[in-house]
């Protein structure tokens, strides 16, 4: 609580929770997310605190206050052949609640998902802890924020050649972290293409080679 006081008015500043905090640390900005594929586990062992920036979700109507990238940890990759996503979070603390949501961005500043709703694929906001993501077993593609709610959601579809974020927000005030692993569906977000050979270049000194 901060105080300014002038002779005749004392004004009572409060300092909300919910306010937004800067993240620094690679990977909790959209614009700094972590490429990734569908072969590996990927461990986030800490969570730094930071984030709270409201998310829209036209269908989690009324939600809007309650949905933020709280703790985030954004990842991208891109759809090589089209077909269902599937993956699991798992918290190392179990007692954690994460959520996450899936966004498509083809084209798109990976930004404007702080204004633009319709880039919502599919998500998960329920307030239960435990291993949370989307499979066969989920039944909604969309899971808004509340107690009781299912921790798995459907798996969505995704295009080919179109490009994807997925946010996993930590709501617990912790920094226990979580692996993340893909797995369940039929799309591919691995390019399948092996990297070969294109160019060699060496300076005039010849103790330098650039390889492409």
């Amino acid at each position: 609580m901060r105080i300014f006081c002038t002779l005749l008015i004392c004004i009572v500043l409060f300092h909300n929770p919910g306010d937004a905090q800067t993240c620094t640390t690679p990977g909790q900005n959209p614009s700094t997310a972590f490429p990734v594929c569908g072969t590996s586990t990927f461990k986030q062992n800490t969570v730094p605190l930071c984030g709270g920036r409201s998310l829209p979700s036209p269908a989690c109507s009324g939600q809007g206050a309650a949905l933020r990238d709280i703790n985030p940890f954004w990842y991208k990759f891109t759809c090589f052949k089209a077909g269902t996503l599937g993956f699991v979070i798992t918290p190392n603390n179990l007692g954690s609640d994460y959520d996450w949501e899936l966004y498509d961005i083809t084209g798109r500043n990976a930004n404007d998902l702080y204004t633009d709703g319709g880039l919502v694929v599919s998500s998960n906001w329920s307030g239960e802890s435990g291993v949370t993501g989307a499979s066969s077993s989920g039944n909604q593609l969309l899971v808004c924020a509340g107690f009781g709610k299912p921790l798995f959601s459907s798996m969505a579809t995704l295009q080919v050649n179109h490009n994807y974020l997925l946010l996993i927000s930590h709501f617990t005030a912790s920094q226990s972290g979580y692996s993340l692993a893909f797995g369940g569906g039929t799309a591919v977000i691995t390019d399948s293409i092996q990297p070969k050979l294109s160019r060699v270049e060496a300076n005039c000194g010849g103790d330098l080679l650039k390889l492409k």
